[in-house]
């Protein structure tokens, strides 16, 4: 491969557009959930009388902290900065004005989380650091020629948004690693078994010992070597399985808004071309799933007729008749 390959691909159109727009509809997803869920705590949770009194100002910087530490001071602020998060999140699920949306969104749920940094959980984290990264993307319904500081831009995001998935995942399966209850195959039953983080309808199933073995090995080794499959031809097949890794955890555990953070970011990592595919196999299975439909209601036996019915004799009725 040449050296000059890499700045080549930069300098090419726009890549991972679909993918982009599931992880923004995801994330707007994430924004607007969690204000619906947050905002009858506002004052609670951020007002001047609330729980927490901490500054902005040191992330954030003077000018935007500040602004933020002004709000968090009224009764009325909290509320404000989250129907700018809610608003940012309905923009990005319909595609409108998306770079702005994304700066509103990191700098306002930002102030929030540092408001607040106990609500926070994983997933705020790699929000807040995706949104950065999708700052420089080409915003949804927009075009930018190949070649142009646009599209190099929004390639140089694409990029560090992989890289972000990549480190994510291999910290977290590496530091599983180093864990003794990730070795014995036990992980999975300890964290099942913990009431507030578990289904109970599922904690009896982690009892049975294969069943919280694979469910404790596979997650870690799927992690550790996700880095290196990502760029191989088994990238689909670890976008299937981590899409599926992450649904269980949305329902087994509950975490709604990093699972489904985290589905955005597995469906980001398909570029276009491979999206045409799946669309390429979609079609035809749809196709020889109604040519096999049809063939099922050819082959049924169809009812007779009023006209094609045929008619019996009764013996004892010609009897009658012939009186």
């Amino acid at each position: 491969m040449s050296s000059l390959a890499p700045i080549r691909w930069l300098s090419q159109a726009p890549q991972h557009t679909r993918g982009l727009r599931a992880l923004q509809i995801c994330i707007g997803l994430v924004l607007t959930f969690r204000v619906a869920t947050e905002i009858p705590f506002a004052s609670y949770l951020w007002g001047p009388q609330g729980v927490s009194d901490a500054s902005v100002t040191g992330p954030l910087g003077a000018a935007v902290g500040g602004v933020f530490d002004a709000l968090f001071a009224t009764a009325l602020g909290p509320y404000l900065v989250l129907l700018a998060v809610a608003l940012a999140g309905f923009a990005l699920i319909w595609g409108v004005s998306t770079r702005a949306a994304c700066l509103i969104a990191l700098a306002a749920f930002s102030a929030l989380e540092f408001r607040m940094s106990a609500l926070g959980d994983g997933g705020d984290n790699v929000i807040r650091i995706v949104l950065a990264y999708l700052v420089l993307t080409v915003p949804a319904g927009r075009e930018a020629r190949a070649g142009s500081l646009a599209a190099w831009f929004h390639n140089v995001g694409v990029v560090a948004i992989v890289a972000q998935v990549c480190v994510l995942y291999a910290t977290s399966g590496l530091m599983k690693t180093y864990g003794e209850m990730w070795h014995q195959g036990t992980a999975m039953y300890y964290i099942s078994q913990v009431e507030w983080i578990s289904l109970p309808a599922l904690r009896d199933a982690f009892k049975i010992p294969i069943v919280t073995t694979i469910a404790t090995y596979v997650p870690m080794l799927f992690m550790v070597t996700f880095p290196i499959a990502i760029f191989s031809r088994l990238k689909v097949w670890y976008v299937a399985i981590g899409l599926s890794l992450h649904l269980g955890i949305a329902v087994m555990m509950g975490l709604l808004t990093f699972s489904t953070a985290m589905i955005g970011l597995e469906l980001f990592l398909l570029n276009d071309t491979e999206y045409a595919r799946l669309d390429g196999v979609l079609r035809a299975a749809r196709v020889q799933l109604a040519q096999r439909w049809a063939a099922v209601r050819r082959s049924a036996p169809r009812p007779l007729a009023t006209a094609d019915r045929v008619v019996v004799s009764h013996p004892v009725a010609e009897a009658g008749h012939a009186r």
